[in-house]
């Protein structure tokens, strides 16, 4: 009954402690978080260490509940249950086979099994692991002592004799681990010394003048680390990878933040980037390229330049910005306006031609309609046609100089003395077919 009832405890919280915490809704437990008002878990990292927490949850509960069943195949073990014991002992290593208290206890009932007096055969199991465990010792084979004794001590608590020799066994073990320990300090092997030193305590943690030579170890050791880890920051540095050093550095100041090498190197490092940022900064500002500046400018920031002088500069090259995207925007305006200008005057020009095409058009229809009779010239005056010569000759003189209006109208004088002369016509008409009769 009590082999049934445990094996379906176990079952049932084997169950719920195997499944994957991977295999979470993580979304929904988050969920269920804010319902309950205790906020949200928006990171990665954070839901990382939450289910991370849920998982070291899973498993101290599934170490408690072996340890109950363990503790009823025990007692089945006592009362000679042989085959119950062994069947609660293989559910445990099915669940954790590292459970090396529920392998021995299963070793046992393996061993029992069948036995027609349990009681006898079970003090004769535990004076043969006594006997073998003598034996191993006395062949200088501690560690198998160890593990015999260690089993005969499971199987019968009580056994005073067994524990003694364990007990004793075990402080030799843990004297030969400190001896190991000291040697391996003397030749400066520092982490082989901790190893040594912390079996030694796992077999007597009472071991006398220990935990101070482990604090004393630890500390040379941690201080040998970050010097190695400083050494390997400055070839970082030097090789142009800056934050490769810096992150080597944030790892030896979380493990010793008062180490003064560390933060005067990684102060040093930091003002240097900061520095050679804040200036190619200043060059692409100079250059006019406003957003990769302020780019160099956040990176020196994030190396631990000052954010009121950052600001600053930020301040200054959105300034520019804004007025250097004014004057472009003035000068398309601008650019707009005179577009606008030069196409209504070239519709005025073109306008203004085609009226003086057709005001010659039509002066030269009236002259063909108005010709002179040739009877009437020869009625002009001498003293007309000079004068008519006199006029057209001020006409050219006027013509060259460039005042058509005073041209046009020497020319028009000459033809008004004269009307056969055709020098004058033709300038007038010259006149009147470039620029116009109107004016």
């Amino acid at each position: 009954m009590i082999a049934s009832l445990a094996a379906a405890w176990l079952a049932g919280a084997c169950a719920w402690a195997a499944e994957p915490a991977a295999g979470l809704d993580a979304d929904g437990v988050f969920l269920d978080m804010a319902k309950l008002n205790l906020g949200t878990i928006a990171s990665e990292d954070d839901k990382k260490k939450y289910i991370y927490t849920i998982q070291l949850e899973k498993a101290r509960l599934l170490r408690k509940t072996l340890k109950g069943v363990y503790e009823n195949a025990f007692d089945l073990y006592r009362r000679g249950d042989f085959e119950g014991a062994r069947e609660l002992t293989g559910k445990i290593l099915a669940v954790d086979p590292a459970y090396d208290d529920a392998s021995i206890l299963q070793r046992a009932t393996i061993e029992l099994s069948g036995s027609a007096k349990p009681y006898a055969s079970e003090r004769k199991l535990v004076d043969d692991r006594f006997e073998e465990g003598m034996a191993l010792y006395r062949q200088g084979r501690l560690v198998e002592a160890v593990s015999r004794w260690e089993e005969a001590v499971k199987l019968s608590p009580a056994n005073l004799k067994a524990r003694w020799w364990l007990k004793k066994a075990r402080g030799e073990l843990a004297d030969e681990h400190f001896r190991r320990g000291q040697k391996a300090y003397r030749q400066h092997r520092l982490r082989e010394c901790l190893d040594q030193w912390y079996a030694a305590l796992v077999l007597n943690p009472r071991y006398p003048r220990l935990m101070p030579a482990l604090a004393k170890v630890e500390a040379e050791a941690r201080e040998a680390d970050a010097n190695e880890k400083l050494q390997n920051a400055l070839n970082l540095y030097s090789q142009g990878q800056t934050d490769e050093s810096i992150k080597m550095l944030d790892q030896v100041l979380a493990a010793g933040p008062g180490n003064t090498k560390a933060q005067k190197l990684q102060a040093e490092i930091r003002s240097e980037m900061a520095s050679q940022h804040v200036a190619q900064g200043r060059k692409l500002y100079e250059a006019r390229k406003y957003d990769e500046a302020i780019g160099e400018w956040k990176k020196a920031v994030s190396y631990g330049y000052d954010q009121r002088s950052a600001d600053q500069l930020f301040a200054r090259a959105k300034e520019q910005m804004r007025r250097e995207e004014a004057a472009r925007r003035q000068a398309a305006e601008a650019a707009k306006r005179r577009a606008e200008e030069e196409r209504l005057r070239a519709e005025a020009e073109a306008k203004a031609k085609e009226e003086a095409e057709a005001a010659a058009k039509a002066a030269a229809a009236k002259a063909a309609e108005a010709k002179p009779d040739p009877a009437a010239a020869q009625a002009v005056s001498d003293d007309n046609k000079k004068q008519s010569q006199q006029h057209y000759l001020a006409g050219m003189i006027y013509y060259q100089k460039g005042d058509y209006e005073k041209a046009r109208n020497s020319w028009a004088h000459a033809l008004q003395l004269d009307p056969s002369n055709s020098d004058a016509k033709t300038g007038l008409d010259r006149i009147n077919n470039l620029y116009g009769g109107g004016r």
